[in-house]
């Protein structure tokens, strides 16, 4: 088993996000582990907005999944800050992609040893219809996923 040297944290921004960072900014002294931050701007949104691009020129699409990813990072600085983590110490990403393709991509990119992630908990029936990025994670992951409940 390879030491965790660098532990993934997926930040959807739910309830259970600030938990899964600051569990991970727990544990990370312990295993003297990086911790990146990674949230993912669903390919789903992003069609949306290409989809409203093409019929107007008030949009450009570039420009405006930029000005999400600033805000995500912002986002990402907001919930370290209220932490009281350096946020130097911590690396923030912001991806786009389908949400389970574009989290196993930042893992083998960035040499992951640990995803932490949330479930929400839809349920089977939700599951079923929808799919779950945490049940996708769960068969595809290429490392070790720690899963937490939003209850938890």
């Amino acid at each position: 088993m390879n030491p965790i040297q660098r532990i993934m944290v997926a930040v959807d921004f739910s309830e259970i996000s600030m938990r899964l960072v600051r569990y991970a900014l727990d544990l990370s002294p312990k295993l003297k582990a990086e911790v990146h931050l990674v949230h993912v701007i669903n390919q789903r949104d992003i069609e949306a907005i290409r989809k409203v691009a093409e019929v107007t020129s008030a949009i450009s699409l570039p420009e405006q999944i930029e000005a999400r990813r600033e805000d995500l990072l912002g986002a990402l600085g907001a919930i370290l800050s209220e932490l009281d983590a350096p946020p130097e110490v911590v690396g923030r990403h912001v991806t786009t992609g389908v949400p389970y393709e574009a989290l196993i991509s930042a893992i083998h990119n960035m040499d992951i040893d640990l995803l932490i992630m949330g479930t929400r908990g839809q349920g089977k029936f939700a599951g079923m219809l929808f799919g779950s990025t945490a049940a996708r994670m769960l068969h595809k992951c290429p490392v070790p996923l720690l899963t937490l409940r939003n209850d938890w």
